[in-house]
């Protein structure tokens, strides 16, 4: 891929690059190295995963965990795998004071609400779109490569966001007509919730505003594989569903056909058994452990199915 491929960066323009997909087809590998493409060309660009099991720490060999941590050797180029923990921390140092006085202008509530609504479902994820806009606005990098979660949980974060600021709006329309009722429960108060549910509102536009800006795009890697290829056009279709611009797609593991007439199919399997030995080392005697071969055949059908079945069991038949 060049940086024709994935386009060209105007003066002062900064641009996030979204790297989606299934669970592990690559989507880490090929962020990373996007990313360290536009550092050596000397653009300030920030490598952030916010996959929930991520692997970029492993990759880069160097713990890029909850903190923005500079690359060795790699001028312009950071990274971080966001840290859930500390966005919820994050969330309830920026937003908790504001939440006790929106729900305690509402009804009398001790500040343990705070507590309670930072362990939400979700919320860790919602708030994490809020850190990814102050960096994007924020004069610090060029470009931002996000290596985002598998593609249910990215999607479902997407539509999170939308519906969450949707219910923003119908928030304040549903307090405006209960006021006055409310107003007899918090006179003598001095909280403002409009004031509340604006800020909130504004924050949640601006982050969709930079999901759908043509700033921002997304690339989905695969494999050539049935199962990927057919999730590959489930997110191409859902991510121009919420408006965000699709930039290409990335396929992973192409066997060349250089490679299927070369060595390459041995050395590949010296390097497989250096790595099957270290996991028997680890784990014989404790853990079962089971090797499904590459097949010469599509693993698509009940038929192929049954083929690698027999590949599988066999030797326990």
């Amino acid at each position: 891929m060049s940086v024709q491929d994935l386009g060209f960066l105007d003066e002062g323009e900064r641009r996030i690059l979204m790297f989606c997909g299934k669970g592990g087809t690559g989507k880490t590998t090929s962020s990373a190295v996007t990313a360290v493409h536009f550092a050596l060309r000397g653009y300030r660009t920030l490598l952030i995963s916010t996959d929930p099991a991520p692997s970029l720490s492993d990759i880069l060999e160097i713990d890029v965990g909850g903190e923005i941590t500079p690359i060795p050797d790699t001028p312009g180029l950071s990274a971080v795998e966001l840290d859930y923990d500390l966005v919820v921390e994050l969330w309830k140092e920026r937003y908790g004071g504001e939440v006790y006085d929106l729900v305690s202008s509402f009804l009398p509530v001790e500040e343990d609400i705070i507590e309670y609504i930072a362990g939400a479902p979700g919320i860790d994820q919602e708030f994490a779109l809020g850190y990814l806009y102050d960096l994007y606005v924020s004069d610090d990098y060029d470009v931002i490569v996000w290596d985002t979660a598998p593609a249910g949980g990215t999607l479902a974060l997407i539509n999170l966001q939308d519906t969450f600021y949707r219910h923003l709006g119908e928030a304040a329309r549903m307090y405006v007509r209960v006021r006055s009722a409310l107003d007899a429960l918090t006179r003598g108060t001095k909280k403002d919730p409009l004031r509340i549910i604006a800020k909130w509102e504004e924050l949640s536009k601006n982050v969709l505003d930079m999901m759908k800006d043509e700033t921002t795009q997304a690339f989905v890697v695969t494999n050539p594989e049935a199962l990927c290829v057919a999730q590959t056009r489930r997110v191409v279709d859902d991510l121009e569903k919420f408006g965000i611009r699709v930039g290409g797609i990335v396929l992973n593991r192409v066997l060349t056909a250089e490679a299927a007439d070369a060595p390459f199919n041995r050395n590949l399997r010296e390097v497989q058994l250096k790595y099957i030995e270290e996991v028997n080392e680890s784990y014989r005697g404790k853990l079962p452990i089971a090797q499904i071969p590459l097949m010469d055949f599509e693993v698509k059908g009940v038929e192929a199915l049954k083929k690698l079945e027999k590949a599988l069991y066999s030797s326990t038949a």
